[in-house]
């Protein structure tokens, strides 16, 4: 297996130890299995198939420094949650149209699956989706071992919306936690963000046979706005108490998709000019776009929306 990284100091470590100092650092890894380059070029060049799981917000600072051919004849799979930052392109549509990656060598892997569950050998629940069908069951089946369950999917476009908006509804569910409020308000932001997200996505991008109960919507989302593992509820939870998200980001070091994901739902509700169906993301945006009181703002949508 072939794998990138930014540093060099990184791969030089998991080569020489099996841990990734960064990252799940407890975990072990076989270096005799691993190839770890900080040469982006040389590892696309050595992969049929790449896996992606860079943060969407620099996918295309990353992929950027390569060849615009550099990704052809190659099968994507991406675990990327999210849009680009600063358009309301998914990554499937990037890599096939910047690329020219065909739709068919397309593949989506979503959970709910917590990286620190799946690293412990926990319970997860993987989707793959794809256009073509035949490729997200391969990757379904090469994902799936004793404790990962696997399922397909073809609708592609849905997964990846939903995968941006559940980030969104985490956030809100950390600032209500942060504003301590409890459990019940929590239940009922996540019921109605699902309500939300099933409005968006059959007026934007319908699909026959889509059941929004199933675990790559709903069971995503409730994973990413109730775990204590979620950065984009603890980045909600931060903003709350009175943090600005480029002071939260500078702390942890990690970026919490969520804040990026919520201006370009607004942009897409805005498009299809249904913001008034998205009361509680259109809340979290005004909070971390408009400077919107985090207090004032819930108390409004408690009373008017919930």
């Amino acid at each position: 297996m072939n794998w990138w990284t930014r540093s060099k100091a990184v791969a030089d470590e998991i080569a020489a130890t099996g841990h990734n100092p960064k990252h799940l650092s407890e975990v072990k890894l076989d270096p005799t299995s691993l190839w770890v380059s900080d040469d982006l070029q040389a590892v696309v060049e050595a992969s049929d198939e790449l896996l992606l799981a860079v943060p969407s917000a620099y996918i295309d600072k990353v992929l950027s420094q390569l060849p615009k051919e550099a990704l052809q004849g190659r099968r994507i799979i991406s675990a990327i949650k999210g849009t680009l930052p600063d358009c309301c392109m998914s990554i499937s549509q990037y890599v096939e149209q910047t690329f020219g990656v065909k739709p068919d060598d397309i593949c989506v892997v979503s959970g709910p699956s917590h990286a620190e569950e799946v690293a412990n050998g926990m319970p997860t629940y993987l989707t793959a989706a794809s256009r073509n069908e035949d490729f997200a069951r391969e990757v379904a089946d090469r994902l799936r071992n004793h404790y990962i369950i696997t399922s397909v999917s073809t609708d592609i476009d849905g997964v990846e919306r939903c995968g941006l908006a559940k980030n969104i509804y985490a956030i809100a569910a950390g600032i209500g936690s942060g504003l301590g409020y409890g459990d019940n308000l929590n239940a009922v932001l996540t019921a109605g963000a699902i309500r939300e997200i099933d409005a968006l996505i059959e007026k934007g991008i319908p699909y026959p046979g889509r059941n929004i109960l199933d675990n790559c919507y709903l069971g995503d989302l409730i994973v990413t706005c109730w775990s204590r593992h979620s950065r984009n509820r603890a980045l909600g939870e931060a903003v709350a108490q009175g943090e600005k998200p480029e002071e939260i980001f500078a702390r942890t070091g990690s970026i919490a998709e969520g804040y990026y994901s919520v201006k370009n739902m607004h942009r897409i509700a805005k498009s299809l000019d249904s913001t008034d169906r998205i009361p509680i993301a259109e809340t979290v945006y005004r909070i971390l776009y408009k400077g919107a009181d985090p207090r004032q703002e819930m108390e409004h949508l408690i009373e008017t929306a919930l």
